[in-house]
């Protein structure tokens, strides 16, 4: 059993039937998406409109937070898509969080400073340690590398 366009009407919301008395939905008439005259048949009523004589901007019909009501509830009962055009294109439930871009930090995150140097520091230790006897035979002399040879050739072998 089907509803017919009537039926379906009068189950919606008394603010959102008022509305659409008002403002007929998409499909009967067309609402512009950029502000028009005031006078214009396809004023949108979320938009701000200007005057034609004293060409001054008139605020829209509904503020934006009427305008997200009615967009909530239209969402709500299956119809937003009959609304007209948001005022700034404002997006609301999951295409909201479709159209978002990633923060920076999440996709690259910057870490700390430990973390970003810890291969360069590692490197750099285990350069050192391979060259450590290199630089103490340089700087305290021969002496220390004859010490050096007779600490390998007498090294404990049974530990």
């Amino acid at each position: 059993m089907s509803l017919t366009a009537q039926q379906a009407f009068k189950k919606l919301p008394q603010k959102l039937q008022n509305f659409f008395t008002r403002y007929p939905p998409a499909p009967f008439k067309k609402y512009a998406s950029t502000p028009t005259s005031t006078t214009a048949d396809d004023a949108n009523p979320f938009l701000p409109n200007i005057h034609p004589v004293t060409n001054k901007t008139h605020n829209p019909i509904y503020s934006m937070r009427r305008q997200s009501d009615l967009y909530k509830l239209a969402y709500k009962f299956g119809v937003s898509d009959l609304l007209p055009t948001l005022n700034n294109g404002k997006m609301f439930f999951q295409e909201k969080y479709d159209n978002k871009k990633p923060l920076r930090g999440v996709v690259n995150p910057k870490g700390h400073i430990w973390e970003r140097t810890l291969e360069a520091r590692k490197a750099a230790i285990q350069e050192a340690v391979s060259k450590a006897d290199d630089i103490l035979v340089e700087h305290r002399g021969m002496k220390y590398n004859r010490r050096l040879e007779r600490r390998k050739t007498e090294q404990k072998t049974w530990v």
